[in-house]
């Protein structure tokens, strides 16, 4: 553990990147899941068009927008070089999306996932340099999102409120406590079905019914309470976070992590056990005497943060070299899905997914990319490719785009030909691959197929599928 008092950093802090009101920001928009995510995009003062930086996405405390503290640690490290990105999650500020203001753990891991695709694709943006800052309860989210995804490079917690089934009763009143909140969150979730959402205040000084009655930096207008803030809680919220163990998120997360942290802020045993289980290259900052809600704006704290984050994500930030031992093995499992399925060979092409796999071909056939199990995906394969006579996928200038520990990304073009009969359909693009290792093979866990020209009849496979279901 490194523990340092506040005023050691003061001269480093006094040379320091500059970081000033002429950071350069524009609105940008975000979709996951049919919901649009408002998100602020911060490049530093010099940043140059045709330049690409370093990005981060940074997602914040409980209930928060992203003109809290979000915003201010995006500024932060769009001060030290960094394009940076600070967005709303999906139900809160000006992002779309319903139900509105419920602190979902897993929706909210999907959103930070969806930020991070969307960062890899900016002209701004290296995206082979995509790094993670979670405060408080994004902690434990921007963790989940993080692991085994090859779009973030490595991960920084500020202040990280990390819990598990023993911290979330010692904090809400014991097993009592925490059965009473978890009835009211059912109640909550049975009246918004109902078409009667149940709102309450999130930070008040007056209102004792409120989340954080009379808690600093939310109740304080020259800090959290700002004219942009919902200060919205959905009680069906209750449920989800108090039943989700972010400590446990620690043994998988496979990234390079940096913890930044106090004994005087918000739950540091959950800090401790998380770290403790975190199973590859970690650090850690511990400061004296700073409270959880100083870490969210008080100029000292944030800098001294953000000077650590920034440091830990240049020194982790570009990827490794790709040996040719795991070319080979991507180029393998990228050739055993398409080979597969051309020879109907499912046990071959089950070996070279993950166990779960996300198909994107929103490009051919609209609609929106899914997650779902490998041997659904082999179900559904199987119950139309044989009832082509004959298809051949050409896949070739393979080209893996980076490696970092146990995750990758791909990329090749393709020629898919199908034939019934004496009629053709020719589809023509590009792949897009994320793989991760899993008992020392490379497994495909996403991929995405641009198509770029198609020639023929796409209606063919429509009749592929009727005479598969007829042969069975």
């Amino acid at each position: 553990m490194k523990t340092t008092a506040l005023s050691t950093f003061c001269a480093a802090m006094m040379t320091s990147a500059a970081f000033a009101a002429d950071i350069q920001t524009r609105k940008v928009s975000v979709e996951n899941e049919g919901a649009t995510l408002a998100g602020t995009l911060y490049l530093p003062a010099d940043y140059r068009p045709g330049e690409k930086r370093p990005g981060v996405v940074v997602a914040g405390a409980w209930t928060s927008i992203k003109e809290q503290m979000s915003g201010l640690y995006a500024r932060e490290m769009a001060g030290r070089g960094f394009a940076a990105l600070a967005f709303d999650y999906r139900g809160w500020g000006k992002s779309g999306g319903e139900p509105r203001f419920r602190e979902d753990p897993a929706a909210k891991t999907g959103d930070i996932a969806a930020a991070a695709a969307f960062m890899t694709a900016l002209p701004e943006v290296d995206g082979t340099q995509v790094h993670g800052l979670g405060i408080c309860a994004s902690a434990g989210y921007m963790a989940a999102a993080a692991t085994s995804n090859a779009n973030f490079a490595s991960v920084a917690l500020v202040a990280p409120w990390l819990h598990n089934r023993q911290i979330v009763e010692q904090v809400y009143g014991g097993p009592d406590g925490v059965a009473r909140l978890i009835a009211t969150s059912r109640e909550a979730e049975d009246a918004e079905r109902q078409g009667r959402p149940q709102i309450i205040t999130a930070a008040s000084t007056t209102d004792q019914t409120s989340l954080m009655y009379r808690i600093p930096y939310y109740t304080e207008a020259d800090r959290g309470l700002i004219p942009q803030y919902d200060n919205r809680f959905n009680l069906a919220s209750w449920e989800p976070w108090l039943t989700y163990d972010s400590v446990s998120l620690g043994a998988k997360l496979d990234k390079p992590v940096l913890m930044v942290h106090s004994e005087a802020a918000a739950v540091p045993q959950g800090a401790h056990a998380f770290y403790a289980l975190l199973p590859g290259e970690k650090s850690e900052l511990w400061l004296d005497g700073v409270s959880q809600f100083d870490f969210y704006d008080r100029p000292e704290p944030v800098k001294i943060a953000a000077e650590a984050v920034a440091a830990h994500f240049s020194r982790t930030g570009a990827p490794q070299p790709v040996s040719l031992e795991d070319r080979a093995a991507i180029i393998g499992a990228i050739t055993d899905i398409a080979a597969g399925a051309d020879r109907h060979q499912w046990d071959r092409v089950r070996r070279a997914f993950a166990d779960e796999v996300k198909l994107d071909y929103t490009s051919l056939w609209g609609g929106e990319a899914a997650i779902q199990p490998a041997d659904d995906v082999i179900g559904q394969w199987s119950g139309f490719l044989p009832g082509f006579d004959e298809t051949l996928h050409l896949v070739t200038n393979h080209t893996v785009t980076a490696m970092r520990g146990t995750t990758a990304t791909a990329e090749a073009d393709f020629q898919a030909t199908h034939r019934i009969e004496g009629d053709l359909w020719v589809l023509m693009g590009h792949y897009r691959y994320e793989l991760v290792k899993t008992n020392g093979a490379w497994k495909v866990s996403a991929l995405t197929m641009t198509h770029t020209h198609e020639t023929g009849d796409r209606g063919l496979v429509a009749r592929a599928a009727e005479r598969a279901r007829q042969t069975r």
